[in-house]
């Protein structure tokens, strides 16, 4: 993923494009027999593929969406196997690309950065944020805030928040040691509400009144902003499938990319459709 979103967005149609043809059935008869779609990876995605799996649900009450929340990792290597749609919030590797998966952009995502709600700093640049991750910066002071040591939140690795993250960021490798890894979206939310010198990223779309998004490079984390590309810090929303996949999977998808669903990814991501 490059950091220039006209680029991001090049590539994410590119992907989206070639997915369309790659495979997954085109509408077919769908059984009205009681079916449970097994879906799995990353955090980032859960709480969009919950809100499609909830409409859908309502349009299709034989249809049962399961989803874990195992990360983006998990979500690729079982794809098509444990699950019949992977989730993942980062593209896919070379290596991964490899193993024939079926991969569909559904949404573009901005990655915020938080803080405690406490916190003054409004706004921090890429620069320093990157230096900040990588123990250049370690007191609030270097950054217009009241002082403090900074404790440094992450997520694990494998987790492709961290991967576009670091990525986008420009310090892949070089997270600050000791820096506090956490395995999910509400872990890092909760670390940050109860630490006034913590920082963190998350999805922009999992934002709430429990911790502050700040600025990036004077640019407030906004789906407009990521959409112009004034918000530099975006990566897509890919779910992937293997070779083999039931009708019933492949009407949810199709659904997904309809106006229907993707009215649901504009409420707070932008839509690709």
């Amino acid at each position: 993923m490059k950091i220039k979103f006209a680029v991001v967005m090049i590539t994410i149609l590119a992907i989206a494009g070639c997915s369309r043809g790659s495979g997954l059935p085109a509408s077919a008869p769908v059984s009205a027999a009681p079916f449970t779609i097994e879906v799995g990876g990353s955090t980032s995605v859960t709480p969009l593929m919950e809100m499609f799996a909830e409409e859908y649900n309502k349009l299709n009450p034989n249809i049962r969406v399961n989803i874990n929340g195992t990360g983006s990792g998990d979500g690729i290597n079982n794809a098509g196997v444990t699950y019949q749609i992977g989730m993942s919030s980062r593209e896919l590797t070379p290596a991964e690309q490899g193993r024939g998966l079926n991969a569909v952009v559904i949404a573009v995502d901005g990655i915020a950065v938080i803080v405690n709600k406490n916190n003054p700093v409004s706004n921090l640049s890429i620069e320093q944020i990157r230096e900040i991750y990588t123990g250049g910066i370690t007191d609030w002071s270097q950054v217009g805030g009241a002082g403090g040591r900074i404790a440094v939140i992450s997520r694990e690795e494998g987790s492709g928040t961290r991967g576009a993250f670091e990525e986008l960021a420009g310090f892949q490798g070089r997270l600050l040691a000791g820096a506090n890894e956490s395995t999910s979206t509400g872990a890092i939310k909760a670390g940050i509400s109860q630490n006034p010198n913590a920082v963190g990223y998350i999805s922009l779309g999992s934002v709430d009144d429990s911790i502050k998004a700040v600025s990036v490079g004077s640019a407030a984390p906004s789906t407009a902003n990521v959409t112009s590309g004034a918000y530099k810090i975006a990566r897509p929303f890919i779910i992937l499938t293997g070779n083999n996949v039931r009708a019933e999977t492949s009407a949810f998808i199709q659904w997904m990319l309809s106006s229907a669903g993707q009215a649901i990814v504009s409420r707070s991501w932008i839509p690709v459709n």
